[in-house]
């Protein structure tokens, strides 16, 4: 057994390689021959990558930018839109392998990036291009900078270290978390404190700031839009002081990162908390995953807070948890078969969406399914009447017309009710008095609120296309005229 353990040991940096690229090469597989299609935020990204530039109305450009590539590489095909997502992945479970090999060696290093690569909330993810995505690999790539920089003079690692963090900023404004991460870890740790309250320390917020700055600038000169949507987010202005809503907060974390890491995790978090003989990076560990999972926990006892958005503790979280297992090996055994076996799950799922309602995860689905047709329906309609635009009324059904309407003749517009911008949509392709003969999609609930604002309503067809589970979304189509804007005309 121990030359077994030696030789994994030995083998553990192609081991890694190979578990990681096998599953990576696999979910790119699935990403091309999977039926399903855009999730309606995935959609929204591919219309912001059309027009590149420094901000969007609800988040940073990264996710933008990097769609651009991936579809000038390869096309606009839905698996090109998500290509980078397994990519990105595959680079953060390496980056998690290169943390923990200096935190706890060869060994913690293979199963801890194998693990990641499994992990429930991961699998999910590697499916879909969202802003979490970049987000995880700038902070692991961020944690392995800093980690070497606590050790090491130079400045290399320090200048990583800052622009890591910068561009972790234009994915996500989560990003932030990291600096609390670095106060705690200076609290705790005396190498931390000795980095961050240095001109090292300072350097990397300087790089990161000059990162964020056009993004900055774009905010500023929109009126701040980006920050707006993030405050809308958190909900504070409708606090709920909700136990039963940490409760759920809770349970997400277990689903996302598994329940036996998690458990591990916070043993491993029990016995740090205990020991003497604690080291630096095993701190520095700890505080970076901390803040994300604290704040969270605030956040959904105040409003909600949706079980990704603490996803960033997870990268240093993994490699604290996996040394406690590996003093269990049956422990570590019974996560990689209920993490396995959930990602097998999901990929059986990928391929056949069908079985995704006997397994009673048609929910987590259904936002993927039925669009194509919608956009086919609407597209016919818009060829027979001589329309001037098609206004849709809800962002998500927005967003997906963007992307499978590609055949129209007329421009898109949205329906704004109330003068107040609260979407890209309307701030950039708002439905106006000008716009005379309008084809107007809205979904069943929207029509009392709706219909009053045209002079000339005339009802064309009700669209019906599944979306699993047995259930179907419907969506109409009118012929209106007259739009009386809450808004004035530009």
């Amino acid at each position: 057994m121990k030359s077994l353990v030696r030789m994994t040991e030995r083998s553990s940096l192609w081991l890694a390689l190979w578990g990681v690229g096998a599953i990576t090469a696999i979910r790119v597989i699935l990403l091309v021959v999977t039926p399903l299609q855009l999730y309606p935020d995935e959609a929204q990204y591919w219309w912001w990558a059309q027009h590149p530039a420094f901000g969007y109305f609800s988040k940073p450009p990264l996710i933008a930018w990097i769609i651009w590539l991936s579809t000038q590489a390869f096309g606009p095909a839905t698996w090109a839109i998500r290509l980078a997502s397994p990519l990105l992945h595959a680079g953060t479970a390496l980056l998690i392998y290169a943390s923990s090999e200096l935190v706890g060696g060869r060994r913690l290093a293979l199963w801890s990036a194998l693990v990641y690569a499994t992990l429930p909330g991961v699998a999910y993810s590697s499916g879909l291009m969202t802003t979490d995505v970049p987000l995880l690999f700038c902070w692991a790539l961020a944690l392995y900078a800093l980690l070497r920089a606590l050790d090491e003079q130079g400045w290399r690692w320090t200048v990583v270290c800052g622009l890591a963090i910068g561009v972790g900023m234009l994915a996500k404004y989560a990003m932030l978390f990291f600096a609390l991460g670095l106060l705690l870890a200076a609290l705790i740790s005396l190498k931390a404190r000795r980095f961050v309250f240095s001109g090292r320390g300072l350097l990397v917020a300087a790089l990161a700031i000059v990162l964020i700055l056009p993004n900055a600038y774009w905010n500023w000169s929109h009126h701040f839009p980006t920050i707006g949507h993030t405050a809308e987010d958190a909900d504070w202005d409708t606090a709920s002081y909700s136990l039963g809503n940490v409760f759920f907060f809770i349970a997400g974390q277990f689903g996302v990162f598994g329940p036996v890491l998690m458990i591990a995790f916070l043993i491993a978090l029990w016995q740090l908390a205990r020991s003497a003989r604690r080291s630096d990076r095993e701190l520095t560990l700890a505080a970076m995953a901390l803040p994300p999972i604290f704040l969270m926990l605030v956040q959904s006892f105040i409003s909600v807070a949706n079980a990704n958005w603490a996803a960033t503790s997870y990268i240093s979280a993994t490699p604290l948890a996996v040394m406690v297992l590996l003093e269990a090996p049956w422990a570590l055994l019974s996560c990689l078969v209920i993490d396995v076996t959930a990602m097998l799950v999901l990929w059986a799922v990928l391929v056949r969406p069908g079985i995704s309602s006997t397994l009673g995860l048609s929910n987590a689905f259904k936002r993927e399914e039925g669009w194509q047709e919608l956009g086919h329906a609407v597209t016919v309609a818009a060829r027979s009447q001589g329309f001037d635009a098609i206004a849709v009324v809800n962002r998500s059904v927005m967003a997906e017309m963007t992307y499978y309407t590609p055949a129209r003749s007329v421009p898109l517009r949205a329906w704004d009710g109330n003068g107040i911008v609260a979407d890209c949509f309307e701030m950039t392709m708002p439905l106006l008095p000008a716009d005379r003969h309008v084809l107007l999609v809205l979904l069943p609930q929207e029509v009392r609120t709706v219909l009053p604002s045209f002079e000339s309503v005339r009802p064309i067809r009700r669209v019906r296309t599944p979306v699993g589970g047995g259930l179907t979304r419907t969506v109409l189509l009118y012929d209106v005229r007259g739009y009386r804007s809450p808004r004035p005309a530009p």
